[in-house]
């Protein structure tokens, strides 16, 4: 078992900080995602809408804020903003336990998805500042691996926790959530300080993220294939139990495969995304993987149930596929096409290309098939065939388009004085 998890973790050091952070906060995410909004629901008294309202009103804000959250960053240095984003995450975490009305929920809400996306902005340029060039993609890969993990147990603790239908456990989850940021900012304190970039002299304007229109558009065709979870999450599943004469307990086993897929192999598939080309090769192969996988889930619906519960399986593994291609082919762009000294506000922007698959992909992904059938799966293939043909040309063009500057490649000193 011990050597079952050493696989899991990066050597010692500044990199498995990080990777412990990123543990404590996902037991956190999974309790609070899968518990939460059932708290609000049961024991508040909100609508399963009032929930999602606020939920999606937290995430559009959130992208609207990337870009000045990652600004701070790179000003006051990628440590001290990360941790503290920790603290308002706590903070707003502490607060759910207070909500009995809608309006209080609806602050609540905003205030914790800003705190935790515009902390994951802030924390890719401490990624990116602590690495360096040769580790932040491996790191970032050791990271989501251990998230997923982590999620995924949290997730079924939770479930334990709505079995007891007890308010009392409910606010003992969101306590202990905050409790476990307040020590994620304490050791997000002891990595090695990563100065931030002083401001420019009057009379220079230094490259702004939101005016790098070749990165932007990397940054959109990037995000295209965010679908493609979603399509996973949501999509397969749904189309499984309508659609399909499948066993619909299948569809619990296909997130089993996905979540061990993520958890043992995310690391050894972004080995050669540390480079621009590495980074576009993978995230061809994502758009390839995801649209095959699409169009073969159109088939499954005139398919017997053995049948279609075979090809599901199979096809579940070429999302899979696709998902841990595209992340790390996403870690590989963002990070080499942005400029060492404005990291943060250009990982903001970078972000900002998510906003189609979150605002657009769980409507494509739900109506399309349940409206239209197999050629509702053929359509969205297609949207991720224009990923394939888009990739090669936008990646081209910010390549074409960098300043040329020097980084160093080791990152900052290993030093844990403040």
């Amino acid at each position: 078992m011990g050597r079952l998890i050493s696989r899991l973790l990066p050597d010692p050091g500044a990199g498995r900080v990080l990777v412990l952070c990123t543990a404590v906060a996902s037991l956190g995410n999974g309790l609070y995602v899968t518990g939460g909004a059932v708290y609000f629901v049961h024991v508040v008294g909100l609508s399963p809408g009032q929930v999602g309202i606020g939920m999606s009103l937290a995430g559009i804000l959130a992208l609207a804020l990337g870009v000045p959250a990652g600004h701070l960053a790179d000003r006051f240095g990628p440590r001290g903003t990360t941790a503290v984003f920790a603290l308002g995450k706590a903070a707003a975490l502490a607060a759910a336990a207070f909500v009995h009305s809608f309006s209080a929920y609806l602050v609540m809400a905003v205030a914790l998805g800003l705190a935790e996306q515009c902390g994951n902005v802030a924390r890719g340029a401490l990624v990116a500042g602590v690495m360096g060039r040769e580790g932040r993609v491996r790191i970032s890969a050791y990271m989501r691996s251990v998230f997923n993990g982590g999620f995924s147990l949290a997730a079924l603790a939770a479930g334990l926790i709505i079995a007891a239908d007890s308010k009392t456990a409910f606010l003992a989850l969101f306590w202990g959530n905050a409790v476990a940021m307040v020590l994620v900012a304490a050791l997000y304190m002891r990595l090695p300080r990563v100065p931030g970039i002083p401001r420019a002299p009057r009379g220079e304007k230094p490259r702004a993220a939101v005016r790098d229109v070749p990165y932007l558009l990397v940054a959109q065709v990037s995000g295209i294939a965010r679908i493609g979870p979603t399509a996973m999450a949501v999509g397969l599943p749904l189309w499984l139990v309508v659609h399909t004469d499948a066993p619909r307990a299948l569809a619990a086993w296909i997130m089993l495969v996905n979540t061990l897929m993520v958890v043992f192999l995310q690391v050894r598939m972004a080995r050669d995304a540390d480079t621009v080309r590495g980074a576009a090769r993978l995230q061809r192969f994502t758009a390839v993987v995801l649209a095959v996988a699409c169009a073969v889930t159109a088939l499954t619906g005139s398919m017997p149930g053995w049948a279609a519960a075979t090809v599901l399986l199979a096809v579940a593994v070429l999302f899979t596929f696709g998902e841990i291609w595209g992340e790390a082919a996403r870690w590989g762009l963002r990070y080499e096409l942005a400029p060492a000294n404005a990291q943060g506000q250009y990982l903001g922007a970078f972000a900002t290309g998510d906003a189609f698959a979150l605002i657009a992909g769980p409507a494509l992904v739900t109506t399309l098939p349940d409206r239209f059938g197999g050629p509702g799966w053929l359509v969205i293939s297609a949207l991720f065939l224009g990923v394939l043909a888009a990739s090669g040309p936008a990646v081209r063009w910010a390549e074409r388009t960098r300043v040329p500057e020097t980084e160093t490649a080791g990152g900052v000193p290993l030093t844990t004085n403040p």
